[in-house]
C-alpha cells in the first residue's frame, strides 16, 4: 500500500532488547511471524539492510565485511500504530511462512494457532 510505503516504525533487534531503531515500512523485506524462545507468542519479524537504517542503531559488525548486511528485527505492537501494525500482520499471514533463526525458536502454523487473529 503506497500510503504506507513512507512511514517511520520503530525495530529491534530482539524482542526483550533495548537497542532499537527506526525504518521506513517499504523497507521491511521477508516480514514473518517467528516465536523466540524468550517470547510467549510469535512476534512480527522482518529483515532490512543496515543502510536503510534511518535513526538509531541495530547491533551488527560493518568492519569486516562491507554493507549492505541483512539483518533480522522484531516489530513489536506496542512500538507501532495499530493501522502499521495491522498492515505488517497481514503481510505476515499472506506469506503463511516462518524463517526461524539458526537453531532458534519456534516456528508455528497459522491455521492452528491463530495468529494475527484479533483477541
Amino acid at each position: 500500500m503506497p500510503a504506507y510505503d513512507e512511514v517511520l516504525i520503530r525495530v529491534q533487534s530482539e524482542c526483550n532488547g533495548w537497542r532499537s531503531a527506526e525504518i521506513r515500512l517499504r523497507d521491511l523485506q521477508s516480514v514473518h511471524w517467528f516465536q523466540p524462545d524468550e517470547a510467549p507468542h510469535p512476534l512480527l519479524h522482518a529483515y532490512i539492510l543496515c543502510t536503510n537504517l534511518v535513526s538509531g542503531d541495530i547491533p551488527h559488525d560493518c568492519d569486516r565485511t562491507p554493507p549492505p548486511h541483512r539483518l533480522l528485527v522484531c516489530v513489536l505492537k506496542r512500538h507501532t500504530t495499530p493501522s502499521t501494525y495491522a498492515y505488517i500482520a497481514r503481510r505476515a499471514d499472506e506469506q503463511r511462512t516462518f524463517a526461524p533463526t539458526a537453531g532458534a525458536g519456534r516456528t508455528f502454523d497459522l491455521r492452528y494457532r491463530g495468529v494475527g487473529m484479533s483477541r
